[in-house]
């Protein structure tokens, strides 16, 4: 029994004595499923993962790329014998200096002290490029939040964000501008792609004497979501310039309707070489310098034939193949193009069947990306037309083939 009794009592003691070190350990306690950046600890200036009682710690967190810091906690805890737990009396945390986002300090007590952090993902403020006729405006930025459930491929995170607000400098004088919308904005392994534009987005006060005229629409797979109203802040409607490919899309989406009617959504496009392809699913006003034309077959040979000479509106109609020129001999002219309500009506769904509105005309419209059959189809390429290679070849939207079976 004596021996027994003394193997406790030096038990006993050494625990006591490992208790009251002079020495305390410091952890970073963040799940490893929630830990999205590198916590440091320091003391004097210097790195370390120890510190006695008494002594400043500062705790430096570097968030991975696209996160951010939201909020930092810290739990004492006694170690025994070498294993870590939690005692009783100790089960609190200490008081903690906020310096900024990534930093924080506190007093180190008489235990160890355990810190977690908790991240989030970082939806940026989006710099775009902004513009007038007549100047920049440096240091617009976009306001977004958060509009679905985020899906990773490959390593890369991509989170669907809706535009907010924006933000404009306060100008000296009344300023017209121009907000050009990026379709994704990258933050580290965080792709943030625009899916919709809120109502309020770009409505500014009087106070920053600026106001938007304009909005730039970005290059995407589908087109972005924007409700009603957002395209007509602070009471006036603005010019919305679109992908060529999604114009009739824009047109067409009911809270674009005041936009459309005052025939102020435009696409602009650079002509590839001096004849190309067209379609649309809305009526289009003929661009200055172009002439539009239809093409048939006559005894076996392809011909074209000028169709906006008797077209007193200057319309190409909505849901038609054709040929364009541009006067000049080669390509590389930007043209811009004007949806034209005249046709289809806003709030109706884009159709793809043909019109046939230009009497003999073996020109079939492009209006969604498609593939078409070898043999039976040619494109424009190079000024001349030729035979689609294979039937995996897609004809890309707002392109139009000839059809020889037509």
């Amino acid at each position: 029994m004596k021996k027994i009794f003394s193997i406790l009592a030096l038990t006993l003691v050494a625990l006591t004595a490992s208790a009251k070190s002079d020495v305390f350990n410091l952890k970073d306690a963040t799940a490893t499923a929630d830990k999205h950046g590198q916590v440091t600890f320091l003391v004097n200036g210097t790195s370390t993962e120890t510190a006695a009682e008494g002594q400043t710690v500062t705790v430096s967190i570097a968030p991975d790329g696209g996160y951010i810091v939201t909020s930092v906690s810290n739990l004492c805890t006694t170690s025994w014998g070498g294993a870590r737990a939690a005692s009783m009396d100790m089960l609190n945390s200490v008081e903690m200096t906020k310096v900024n986002d990534n930093t924080y300090t506190f007093t180190m007590p008489r235990a160890d002290v355990d810190v977690t952090v908790v991240y989030d993902i970082q939806i940026p403020t989006e710099a775009d490029e902004t513009k007038d006729e007549s100047k920049d405006v440096p240091g617009v930025k976009l306001d977004m939040e958060p509009a679905g459930a985020p899906e990773t491929i490959g390593g890369i995170t991509i989170i669907p964000v809706a535009v907010t607000a924006i933000e404009v400098p306060q100008q000296a004088t009344q300023t017209e501008i121009t907000v050009v919308v990026n379709a994704t904005t990258q933050v580290g392994s965080n792709i943030f792609a625009v899916k919709e534009i809120k109502a309020d987005a770009f409505k500014t006060t009087a106070e920053s004497k600026a106001i938007v005229t304009k909005v730039v629409l970005p290059e995407t797979a589908q087109p972005i979501d924007i409700e009603a109203g957002a395209m007509k802040p602070n009471g006036k409607l603005l010019d919305v310039e679109t992908p060529l490919y999604l114009l009739d899309d824009y047109s067409l989406m009911a809270s674009l309707k005041e936009n459309y009617e005052a025939i102020k959504i435009t696409s602009k496009a650079t002509a590839p070489e001096r004849f190309w392809t067209f379609s649309s699913g809305v009526d289009v006003q003929v661009p200055e310098g172009v002439t539009v034309y239809r093409a048939f077959t006559d005894g076996g040979t392809i011909r074209i034939l000028p169709i906006d000479e008797a077209n007193e509106s200057k319309v190409i109609k909505a849901n038609n193949g054709v040929l364009l020129s541009c006067n000049e001999m080669k390509g590389g002219k930007a043209y811009t193009f004007v949806a034209n309500p005249s046709g289809p009506k806003s709030g109706t769904p884009v159709a793809t069947t043909d019109a046939n509105s230009y009497g003999n005309n073996n020109m079939e419209p492009v209006i969604e990306s498609k593939n078409y059959a070898s043999g039976q189809y040619l494109i424009v390429k190079n000024n001349e037309f030729h035979t689609i290679a294979n039937n995996n070849s897609m004809v890309p939207a707002c392109k139009a083939v000839f059809n020889k079976n037509k």
